[in-house]
């Protein structure tokens, strides 16, 4: 099984984003973000999908 940490820059399906939320049932790629958080564009992707994200950075430091 595949391990992520927040704030991982990655890339997923040709998007490129950063990891903002792990759990053992999901992560998000979050491929737009806002100082307004509720306006974030994250994807979800599940285990079974894991497999598909390539991990391409450091951290994530800034949001637009």
């Amino acid at each position: 099984m595949m391990t992520f940490t927040k704030g991982i820059q990655v890339e997923y399906k040709n998007c490129n984003g950063f990891i903002e939320f792990v759990s053992d049932e999901y992560v998000t790629v979050c491929i737009e973000t806002y100082v307004d958080k509720f306006r974030s564009v994250c994807m979800l992707v599940y285990p079974d999908q894991w497999k598909d994200i390539e991990i391409v950075g450091d951290y994530e430091t800034e949001a637009k």
